[in-house]
């Protein structure tokens, strides 16, 4: 035990530790760019992906870990100390109180280990009406094991009979009714966005298998649940002369679509029943009109790496700019997110609420979204954050989080702000609920 290592034996032992990590970290970064540029040899996939599990491992067992203690990835870590639930350094907000407006929340609760939703109404802070979807049952539908706590319940919609559509990212839509049975699902893949158009049908990204052209899709559902309409966006850029934006970038994910917003009324730019498309992977935004199968505008920047954009009036869009670049290592360029608003009378962007979003370091990564409000105010989720705020171009009107313990907050999957009008509606049809004027 007492025995001295020689000086050579030590210096050649690092050496051959160095060179091994050095070793691995280039074979790791060699899969990494091969399956990035898609161009991964079949002789290295299988020594290529225990490369990569070896790898993950400590990340993979960090994430065990939180799993085991606060709920795995709809659980992160803290970074706003002040704030739980309305209440910022112990008080309920002024700007909460005042607000009119309603929430729907799609959470995650640490006590259930699930994800659900509820509807709160903002003055009071009362939660309305709850539903705890059933993930057994849907186990049995999709025969398949879902782990309950990962089960997301992805920007959730009421329905004007009160049935709440909602998917599991990347995973079948359905619809649930108000007493919380399923009563439709369609198998097939969805993701992001959920939207309304006139006529009471919802919009909704979804996948297309087997296309030269990405795997993005666009599909129009009935409040039924039958598929009306679905198109791939790759062809429908191709149709329309712009080939370039799909060879911008060898990438496996080159649209990442995230939104598909309908018009819901005529203006003089569009007309009811076109559609805003987001495309991430391009920082772009499109407006496609189906009757025709036509790009009647398209934008790229100045956003980056955008997601949600939204119809503010009869001539301006919002879009939330994650304005991050490099996808291996997400780096905001202005240290922020931002929302940017075009004019198509000025063919201008202004950004007006660039200095809060600044001064509140706003600042989620790979979602997010914005609804600019009729006062001029705008309802943001830091979905990544998980905090959301209402602002106005000069001060916070209100933050809210939802705190599961002292370090750790519940993510958010896509939030509504819902107006009087809205909750009205649909209200008296809801189940289990409580609703007091």
């Amino acid at each position: 035990m007492d025995r001295k290592i020689p000086v050579y034996v030590l210096l050649l032992t690092l050496f051959i530790g160095s060179s091994i990590t050095v070793s691995f970290g280039w074979a790791v970064r060699h899969v990494l760019i091969a399956k990035y540029d898609g161009n991964a040899s079949s002789r290295l996939d299988a020594f290529g992906d225990a490369l990569l599990t070896i790898a993950k491992f400590p990340s993979l067992l960090k994430e065990t870990n939180r799993e085991i203690i606060v709920g795995g990835r709809q659980v992160i870590e803290d970074r706003f100390p002040d704030l739980d639930g309305f209440k910022k350094s112990g008080r309920i907000q002024k700007g909460a109180l005042d607000d009119k407006g309603y929430l729907l929340l799609s959470t995650y609760d640490n006590d259930l280990r699930q994800s659900i939703v509820q509807l709160i109404r903002l003055s009071d802070q009362q939660i309305l009406y709850e539903l705890v979807p059933d993930i057994e049952t849907i186990e049995v539908l999709l025969n398949t094991e879902i782990i309950k706590s990962t089960f997301l319940i992805m920007h959730p919609f009421f329905l004007k009979d009160g049935g709440l559509v909602f998917h599991d990212s990347f995973n079948p839509l359905f619809k649930i009714d108000s007493s919380g049975s399923i009563e439709w699902y369609i198998d097939d893949i969805y993701h992001h966005s959920i939207e309304p158009d006139a006529e009471g049908n919802i919009w909704v990204c979804s996948y297309w298998d087997d296309s030269d052209f990405g795997s993005d899709a666009i599909s129009k559902i009935s409040p039924a649940g039958e598929v009306l309409y679905k198109k791939n966006v790759g062809i429908i850029l191709e149709e329309n002369g712009y080939r370039g934006l799909l060879a911008a970038g060898l990438q496996q994910d080159p649209i990442h679509l995230n939104d598909v917003q309908p018009a819901l009324t005529d203006s003089k730019f569009w007309k009811k029943g076109d559609l805003f498309l987001s495309m991430r992977n391009r920082s772009t935004i499109a407006l496609y009109r189906p009757s025709t199968d036509k790009i009647i505008w398209l934008k790229t920047g100045p956003w980056l790496n955008q997601h949600d954009v939204d119809i503010v009036n009869d001539h301006q869009i919002s879009v939330f700019g994650n304005d991050v670049i490099d996808q291996s290592n997400w780096k905001f360029i202005n240290g922020h997110n931002n929302v940017y608003i075009y004019d198509f009378i000025t063919d201008a962007v202004t950004t007006p609420y660039n200095e809060m979003m600044k001064s509140m370091e706003v600042r989620t990564e790979t979602q997010g979204l914005c609804k600019v409000l009729s006062n001029g105010n705008v309802f943001i989720e830091e979905s990544d954050e998980g905090r959301i705020l209402r602002l106005s171009p000069d001060m916070v009107k209100w933050e809210f989080v939802r705190r599961v313990d002292e370090n750790h907050l519940t993510r958010f999957n896509w939030s509504r702000y819902l107006t009087e009008e809205k909750v009205r509606s649909v209200f008296p049809k809801l189940q289990n609920s409580s609703y007091n004027q």
